[in-house]
């Protein structure tokens, strides 16, 4: 018997458990399939496309460690596969984001970065309706914890002035725009202390919603 007709055994095997193994990746059962790839390894372990297929189907799953590695032993078994390297490269690439990730997380659970030293990605639009809800809280949202925090009790403060300090009522937010506009149109239901708690509020309000997406978005721009 000839070399050739001992390998062509080994080869109308490999082929038959990678079909195999196809069917049941489109079926959904994973597993199987990459069992059907490891008997297709222990056949031949320097087939470059038994590892890229193994390599992809870990990408499926989600496991981009598998990946990698099944990649870069397909990348070193054929260096110069197109394909192979792409897809070697994005799972390298796909790792290191995953890294930095991690490390951005462990640094803010650790307690490295506080306040305005945190460097987490911030979502502008998010910060900005936080705070059009309730001003502070886009602050908070950003780890501005002082800022948000005198913000929000600005307004906390202001608000129960307004409800407890005499006189008020139904008149008072009448009241209150009409002084802003016209003093002289105020029905005569209006302090002092309600006046400046309105205004207060109007203020920190007006500041919370225009400052929260700014330094959201510079916080994105962070390296």
């Amino acid at each position: 018997m000839n070399l050739g007709s001992e390998l062509d055994p080994k080869r109308e095997e490999i082929e038959r458990l990678l079909r195999l193994a196809h069917i049941h990746q489109v079926r959904g059962e994973s597993i199987k399939a990459k069992e059907l790839l490891q008997q297709a390894l222990a056949l031949d372990a320097e087939n470059a496309g038994v590892w890229e297929l193994l390599g992809d189907y870990q990408r499926e799953a989600g496991d981009w460690q598998g990946a990698h590695d099944a990649y870069k032993k397909a990348h070193e078994l054929a260096p110069d596969h197109a394909s192979i390297e792409r897809k070697y490269a994005e799972a390298v690439l796909q790792l290191t984001r995953q890294q930095e990730q991690y490390q951005q997380w462990e640094r803010a659970l650790e307690g490295k970065g506080t306040g305005s030293d945190l460097t987490l990605p911030r979502n502008p639009g998010l910060a900005f309706m936080l705070s059009l809800i309730m001003p502070g809280v886009g602050q908070l949202y950003n780890g501005q914890f002082l800022k948000g925090g005198i913000i929000l009790a600005t307004v906390v403060l202001s608000i129960v002035a307004i409800l407890v300090v005499p006189p008020g009522g139904d008149d008072f937010f009448h009241d209150l725009f009409a002084y802003l506009v016209n003093p002289a149109r105020v029905r005569g239901g209006l302090s002092s202390v309600q006046i400046g708690a309105g205004v207060a509020v109007l203020v920190a309000w007006f500041y919370a919603f225009i400052d929260a997406p700014l330094s959201a978005a510079a916080r994105s721009r962070l390296p």
